[in-house]
């Protein structure tokens, strides 16, 4: 092949999470230990509504954060979520939130021998 040959993957998901600071070792881990095997992409980022109160209960929330941008198979996509979901306790209000994105396809380098295995189906 030579090399401007691009292989695509089309069976591929964008799990994005946006945590509180300081948990973002805690989402790689659940990703990793979940599966996850691609490589994650994080950054701090800050929201808007800096003294804004959420719903009732009167939390504060707090505007610096770490987003986690994980590529995951479609098939893993369930799995990953629930443990990445549960490592961040996004069941707390204020801690963050979590959401996938289907991709129509997606492209990195992959040497030759990977080449070869993937067509012969392993």
């Amino acid at each position: 092949m030579s090399k401007h040959d691009i292989t695509y993957f089309t069976d591929v998901s964008l799990l994005t999470c946006v945590v509180q600071t300081g948990l973002r070792d805690e989402v790689l881990k659940a990703a990793r230990d979940a599966g996850a095997a691609t490589g994650a992409i994080s950054h701090s980022a800050r929201g808007i509504g800096v003294r804004e109160r959420l719903g009732l209960l009167g939390v504060a929330v707090e505007t610096q954060k770490d987003v986690i941008n994980i590529l995951i198979s479609t098939e893993q996509t369930d799995l990953v979520f629930d443990s990445v979901f549960k490592a961040a306790g996004l069941d707390t209000p204020g801690r963050g939130f979590i959401y996938v994105t289907p991709l129509e396809k997606a492209s990195t380098y992959l040497p030759e021998s990977v080449r070869e295995r993937i067509k012969k189906g392993g």
